[in-house]
């Protein structure tokens, strides 16, 4: 194995982890699993997209598109959510998120229409990765990957879909997002695609930015916008140890124990975002079965590779 294969991080689970994540999915409960399907404007060939509402966490409503394959000779057919990268949108129906013989639900962790810009939020001066990162109940992650979970139950509960074949999976911000529902489901996600997951391992993803470099050049954007976690602790050190303790809840490397079903994971290695070692890092916790594509040659993009391993995988199980 290489060095990066072997890549292993200290997991720094707060002692009340269980605790909390129990009583969240409590609190989601509390709300009835209720939805309503209605046409889309959206459109995919081979396929029937429709809106898909739900009430979630604190009766919120959440939706994202539902596609649906016009052949359902062999329904009841697996579900994918699909979860998005960083951004208050989520991207259309694509080759990326629709698979032969699979209903997709991509979704919007937000709460926020169909028609918000899937674009990166820096663009918009709308960074939310620090957002009430005081404390684990009021950090933004908390409800989106609480809206997460209710996708995941709403999905699993529509009429095409055998409910023992649900896939999470997602690029970025969503492979991040899918390894942890894929932990929070553990009884009932069948696989976890996880792309070039975000979010995974803090402390080592930001001993990694090159601050100097991104100083010295100040018009250069740093690609990880965690660094907005530690520029925020920085600014306020009274807040510090909190701060940090309250990523601990969101870490895919603190959830990765807890994943029991297959796990495909992929990394690229010029991935300036999500670097290669903070995804090893997690690989090496998951102990089910799993299988990594390195792609030594990628950045942070989705490539046809991706797709045709997951098809693969997919089908051989």
């Amino acid at each position: 194995m290489t060095e990066l294969e072997e890549t292993r991080s200290v997991v720094h689970r707060p002692e009340d982890f269980d605790d909390f994540w129990r009583e969240t999915m409590a609190e989601i409960d509390e709300t009835p699993i209720v939805w309503m399907r209605t046409p889309s404007d959206f459109t995919a060939e081979g396929y029937v997209v429709e809106t898909l509402e739900f009430a979630s966490l604190g009766g919120v409503t959440v939706s994202g598109w539902l596609a649906v394959p016009h052949d359902l000779s062999e329904a009841p057919l697996p579900g994918f959510l699909w979860l998005p990268g960083y951004s208050h949108g989520n991207p259309s129906p694509g080759p990326e998120s629709l698979y032969a013989g699979v209903v997709t639900l991509g979704l919007n962790v937000h709460g926020n229409p169909p028609d918000t810009p899937y674009v990166h939020p820096s663009t918009q001066g709308r960074d939310y990765i620090a957002e009430g990162i005081d404390a684990p109940k009021t950090y933004v992650f908390r409800a989106i990957i609480a809206h997460c979970l209710r996708a995941f139950d709403v999905l699993a509960r529509q009429d095409e879909i055998d409910p023992k074949r649900v896939i999470v999976g997602g690029m970025s911000q969503g492979g991040g997002l899918a390894l942890i529902a894929a932990a929070l489901k553990r009884e009932t996600a069948w696989l976890c695609l996880a792309d070039m997951p975000w979010l995974s391992d803090l402390d080592r993803a930001l001993a990694l930015i090159d601050r100097k470099r991104y100083q010295k050049f100040p018009q250069l954007s740093v690609p990880d916008k965690r660094l907005i976690i530690e520029q925020y602790a920085e600014a306020h050190p009274e807040r510090r140890e909190a701060v940090f303790r309250t990523y601990r809840y969101f870490d895919p490397l603190s959830h990765a124990g807890n994943i029991a079903c297959p796990t495909q994971m992929s990394a690229g290695g010029r991935d300036p975002s999500c670097r290669p070692p903070t995804i090893y890092a997690v690989y090496n916790e998951i102990p089910a079965e799993k299988e990594m594509l390195y792609l030594p040659t990628t950045g942070h993009q989705i490539v046809p590779a991706m797709h045709t391993a997951h098809e693969k995988w997919v089908n051989s199980h």
